[in-house]
């Protein structure tokens, strides 16, 4: 309930006004206001009456068709590529065992590729390097992409990629592991 103060036939307009605006912008109704010019032209000839009978009339506008734009449901991200065991030489001297266990795996990342750089003359390494040396250290595998945090560290600009899937470290990675092993 609310209270106006409207000329007595300016209340159609008013209920139309709520009525179009309570239904939402799906079904739309609107009212073809002659031009003041036209009234004028039609009072002149003695035609008013049909004038304001026209006046009062409501037009139907076509209907417009409103659809939410959702949108599309994405596609299921494939799923990364499980890594391969390859053939590293892990007994020579120093073996891979001297490498001291980092805690996190961003620092088990760099203590292998420098490892691999240093005693294997590995410039570039693979996720499946890493994940040979993560199975012959018993360090947990349950990574669900193991190129995850070599892209990771890459972006932190300790590793280059001379090719797609291969890394190769760079001085600040080489720094940042020795950082790790004497810790």
């Amino acid at each position: 309930m609310f209270d106006a103060e409207v000329a007595e036939g300016e209340i159609g307009q008013i209920t139309q006004a709520i009525q179009n605006a309570l239904r939402g912008p799906a079904q739309s109704v609107g009212r073809r206001l002659a031009s003041t010019s036209a009234l004028k032209a039609l009072e002149v000839n003695g035609h008013a009456d049909e004038a304001e009978a026209e006046f009062d009339q409501e037009d139907e506008v076509t209907d417009v068709e409103v659809t939410s734009t959702t949108p599309k449901a994405k596609a299921p991200r494939k799923a990364a590529p499980k890594p391969t065991v390859i053939q590293i030489d892990i007994t020579s001297e120093p073996p891979l065992s001297s490498i001291i266990d980092p805690k996190s795996n961003h620092r088990r990342y760099l203590a292998i590729a420098a490892w691999l750089h240093d005693h294997r003359a590995l410039e570039a390494v693979t996720a499946d390097h890493i994940y040979t040396c993560y199975r012959h250290l018993n360090w947990p595998t349950d990574i669900l992409d193991f190129a995850q945090p070599l892209r990771e560290l890459k972006h932190k600009q300790y590793f280059t990629t001379p090719e797609r899937g291969k890394y190769a470290i760079n001085q600040l990675g080489l720094a940042r592991a020795a950082e790790g092993a004497s810790d």
